[in-house]
């Protein structure tokens, strides 16, 4: 087991120094590898200026200012069939797509007129292949650029051969490991159910949100959002962090029906949220470790208890107003008798 454990660690933090790589060279700004390399690709071969995360309608800009929107996705099978949803295809020119090997290695890109797009939701099929499939040949990188790629793409296989993470979705993949190895969790197994990540002994569902958080010019605000909590109906919400190892830096649990503001929820709801216990201790100065997690049992009794609080304060304060009321109908009283 100590072994194992020795040979992850390994694998994560060479992970780190690859990704760390990718990002020295400009090829990625966020943790978002694929869809950041898939942009890189298409700002070298379209000559683009790329656009602030922030700006969500577009992805870059050409030297003639056409706007253009760029997909990314790893294919293994050759198949560009590819369904994308959410496009705003009013606010750009050109949607491009840009198909990777499990290498990274560019093997399509598409161009895609936005008047050929007339809804949020395109498939693409052979016939948008056929039409829309741009010189491949064009596409010129430096050496140390192809290097860097392919030792990230390599450095990931290996954590999924490990089974540290199942999808391209890495950060939130090995949030996900650190908080099943934790509490001895199952990951379910339709990665797309929404709400749902994990399931624990007694039918127990947990929602796991994942955040790389370390001293850096990339990671400076205390406020690092979490998405996606609305609606979700799992029993618990887990969030991990990260550090610049992707080891985990602290981990917290607490009841997802307790969250108060889902839609704009950050890393601090760990400080604020009622119930939320401690599963690894913080080692970010703005997340309190707080009380630790002994059992779900201690869970349920604490928040049974606050219900229990919270209802004798409300039977006490309506007997309270009972009293006050009855005093002022006999002071009443007394005022139009006398």
């Amino acid at each position: 087991m100590e072994k194992q454990t020795a040979v992850r660690e390994t694998l994560l933090k060479e992970f780190a120094n690859c990704s760390d790589k990718l990002f020295t060279l400009g090829i990625i700004r966020t943790d978002s590898f694929t869809g950041e390399i898939g942009e890189f690709i298409a700002s070298k071969y379209f000559k683009l200026s790329l656009a602030g995360k922030s700006t969500k309608a577009y992805d870059g800009v050409c030297p003639k200012g056409y706007k253009y929107q760029i997909k990314s996705k790893v294919i293994s099978n050759n198949n560009l069939t590819h369904h994308i949803s959410n496009l705003k295809y009013q606010d750009f020119d050109y949607l491009v797509v840009v198909y990777f090997d499990i290498y990274y290695n560019p093997i399509s890109i598409l161009k895609i007129p936005s008047n050929k797009i007339n809804t949020e939701e395109y498939i693409i099929g052979a016939s948008s292949v056929h039409s829309f499939s741009q010189n491949i040949a064009r596409l010129k990188l430096l050496q140390k650029e192809q290097v860097a790629i392919r030792n990230f793409a390599q450095s990931y296989l290996n954590l999924q051969k490990e089974g540290i993470i199942r999808s391209r979705k890495v950060v939130g993949d090995i949030g996900e490991y650190y908080a099943c190895k934790r509490l001895n969790l199952k990951l379910s197994s339709n990665k797309n159910e929404k709400g749902l990540d994990a399931i624990g002994q007694g039918g127990l569902t947990f929602e796991i949100k994942t955040r790389r958080v370390y001293d850096s010019e990339r990671r400076t605000s205390e406020t690092r959002r979490i998405n996606n909590l609305i609606g979700k109906n799992a029993d618990y919400l887990i969030v991990v962090t990260l550090n610049h190892a992707f080891e985990c830096s602290g981990m917290w649990i607490m009841p997802m029906k307790n969250i108060i503001n889902p839609k704009s929820a950050n890393l601090k709801i760990v400080n604020t949220t009622k119930g939320v216990k401690n599963l690894v201790p913080s080692q970010i100065s703005w997340l309190n470790t707080g009380e630790k997690f002994v059992s779900f049992n201690c869970m349920d009794k604490q928040n049974n208890s606050q219900v229990e609080v919270t209802n004798s304060d409300i039977k006490g304060n309506s007997n309270k107003m009972r009293i006050i009321l009855i005093i002022i109908i006999i002071f009443a009283i007394i005022c139009l008798v006398v």
